[in-house]
């Protein structure tokens, strides 16, 4: 056998081996969030070629869609398609939970667009600026490892009163929580889906296909540009990380139902910086889309400077500027 076919099938083997022993790992450490997202970073990056990846997420993609998710579910996805460019020519601000909004009159939102979301329901000003959406992340499918589902009820239970009538977005791997559980019954609901994304600048905005999420700031600017919003101020978006894994405006021991400083989220300075990199690359891509985007936190020590700064008192001596 000529040489350059052994050293093709060594390399073949060698792969096939790799890729054995990773699974074997992975399925040994499924009470390791950690230790199995390090796996996985192992075989995207030095086990499998590139353009493998990608069938290999496009196939998964496919079939969480047209498998997995049941016809209801994509009926309710394709529902999406009413919201897109509602509020073209107004302005929106989207509430992140960042301690510098404790520095900030949030009394000035009354009669804007915000789109609120997580736990910012428990904002003392939140019943006085309404906010018209509030956005969550994946509950079951992205957090399970952390909270039971009655953890989550809870939390939803406090949800439901505390953003008052405001349109919710859920990932639709939570409907058939919130459904069994009686949940926003009388309320508006639009579902989410998300999907792979290899960092390809051009992809279309699509609430059913949402590029795979580390924060839920970046699910609520993906929804403010598909409702088609011409300026998108953000607000309590610090990405001060570097102070503390879990720093809010809010006291987590009274004012959160997951209690979620008792959690061992096993994250590190490491986890963060990769994280954010991760995070900063997807703000450039939706900044990139109409270059509308703008940081309006309180912050002076964030690391947000994908998106240009403005004053936020200045939004509301002259609305149509800038700052």
């Amino acid at each position: 056998m000529p040489d350059s076919s052994c050293d093709a099938i060594r390399r073949i083997s060698c792969h096939a081996l790799q890729l054995t022993t990773v699974r074997l790992l992975l399925s040994e450490t499924k009470n390791a969030p950690a230790m199995r997202r390090k796996l996985k970073w192992i075989l995207k990056s030095w086990v499998l070629p590139p353009a493998i990846m990608q069938l290999i997420n496009r196939v998964r993609d496919f079939y969480t869609l047209n498998v997995h998710r049941s016809r209801q579910d994509r009926r309710l996805l394709r529902q999406n398609i009413a919201l897109k460019d509602r509020h073209i020519g107004a302005r929106c601000f989207i509430l992140g939970a960042g301690l510098s909004i404790a520095k900030q009159d949030l009394r000035k939102l009354k009669g804007e667009f915000v789109i609120s979301v997580s736990n910012t329901f428990v904002h003392q000003e939140f019943p006085f600026f309404r906010p018209r959406y509030h956005v969550t992340p994946s509950l079951l499918e992205g957090h399970s490892q952390y909270y039971t589902e009655d953890r989550f009820v809870d939390w939803l239970k406090e949800m439901e009163r505390g953003t008052l009538d405001a349109e919710m977005f859920f990932h639709v791997g939570d409907r058939g929580m919130i459904e069994r559980n009686g949940l926003f019954k009388n309320r508006k609901i639009h579902w989410t889906e998300y999907c792979s994304w290899d960092g390809d600048m051009s992809t279309s905005i699509n609430l059913a296909k949402v590029p795979h999420i580390w924060s839920v700031s970046e699910l609520a600017i993906t929804i403010a540009i598909y409702l088609g919003f011409d300026q998108i101020y953000l607000l309590g978006i610090d990405h001060d990380w570097f102070i503390g894994p879990q720093v809010y405006f809010y006291d987590q021991v009274r004012q959160h139902a997951l209690q979620p400083h008792l959690i061992d989220l096993g994250v590190d300075s490491e986890f963060q910086m990769r994280r954010h990199a991760d995070i900063f690359k997807k703000y450039k891509y939706l900044y990139g889309i109409k270059k509308n985007i703008y940081n309006a936190t309180a912050n002076p020590n964030h690391y947000l400077d994908v998106f240009p700064k403005v004053s936020y008192d200045a939004l509301f001596i002259n609305p149509a500027g800038h700052g």
